[in-house]
């Protein structure tokens, strides 16, 4: 399940089922009862801003829903896919059927389709979208390469995105009310003490400080007992050794990328003119001038 896949819709990813023929807001599209609809158990938002839902409870009362929800059948009821939304503002407005599309989802597929609908429009905060990836890794047995494939973006992205379960939960709080934006937090997950992490958390809020001035920050801060506090470094990132494991292997030679900061490099290894030259040969067929 690719990118190609992602830019259809979730619709595309998984062959419908037909729940009615009554008709409905949307074009002779098939609805089902709202009771008879339960709250997915793999949404992956945690946060049902009021604010957002009712700006939708007055659009659906003025234009009707004009998107159908996605379930899946359990029992004698139908498990939300994608929709909660919609289906919570149609409740608050009492109305008694919604459009709807059934598929045929095992668990995995059900929370990669929930993850899916939600990155498309945006929706998720930087934490819910790294719970849900942290899901299909755990409960699933993904790896970061698969799951990057499966919702259509890179490795790196998914990588750091689950960093930030490493976070305190103080920290954790203020990423979620937008008090620190997630280059802060990606920038403090890499101090392991929370009480570290909280300090510097405050001093960011405090001094409205950016992701730059919060690096330069840590880099230069010393403890009290005189010592300075280990430079920021994302060469453990398991996308870097990635990285490097694969220009090695094409490049043959050695390969090392160091990332800390603003300074950043990387070195390739070659042992004569000829090698160099093999080794730009390799660039050039790849598209380099």
């Amino acid at each position: 399940m690719g990118k190609k896949a992602l830019g259809k819709g979730i619709e595309a990813l998984i062959p419908s089922k037909n729940i009615s023929r009554e008709k409905s807001p949307v074009n002779q599209s098939h609805v089902i009862p709202l009771d008879k609809i339960r709250p997915g158990t793999f949404q992956p938002r945690r946060n049902f801003q009021a604010t957002e839902l009712q700006e939708l409870i007055d659009s659906i009362r003025e234009k009707g829903v004009l998107q159908p929800i996605l379930v899946r059948k359990k029992n004698d009821y139908f498990e939300i896919i994608a929709g909660e939304r919609r289906f919570r503002a149609s409740q608050k407005l009492g109305l008694l059927t919604i459009p709807a599309i059934e598929v045929e989802a095992s668990d995995e597929e059900t929370l990669e389709l929930a993850l899916i609908e939600n990155l498309q429009r945006t929706d998720l905060s930087p934490l819910e979208e790294a719970h849900g990836y942290n899901r299909l890794q755990n409960e699933f047995q993904l790896t970061q390469e698969q799951i990057a494939q499966k919702v259509g973006k890179d490795r790196a992205t998914i990588a750091n995105a689950l960093r930030l379960l490493k976070l305190s939960d103080s920290v954790k709080k203020l990423l979620e009310s937008g008090q620190i934006s997630q280059g802060h937090a990606r920038v403090l997950v890499s101090l392991s003490d929370e009480q570290e992490q909280k300090k510097f958390a405050f001093k960011i809020v405090n001094r409205n400080l950016s992701v730059r001035e919060t690096e330069r920050l840590l880099k230069n801060q010393k403890p009290k007992d005189g010592k300075q506090i280990k430079k920021i470094s994302y060469n453990n990132d398991q996308h870097l050794k990635q990285l490097e494991k694969d220009l090695r292997d094409w490049l043959g030679t050695k390969v090392e990328i160091q990332m800390n900061g603003r300074k950043s490099s990387m070195s390739i290894a070659y042992y004569n003119l000829e090698d160099l030259e093999r080794i730009l040969n390799l660039f050039r067929r790849g598209g380099l001038r």
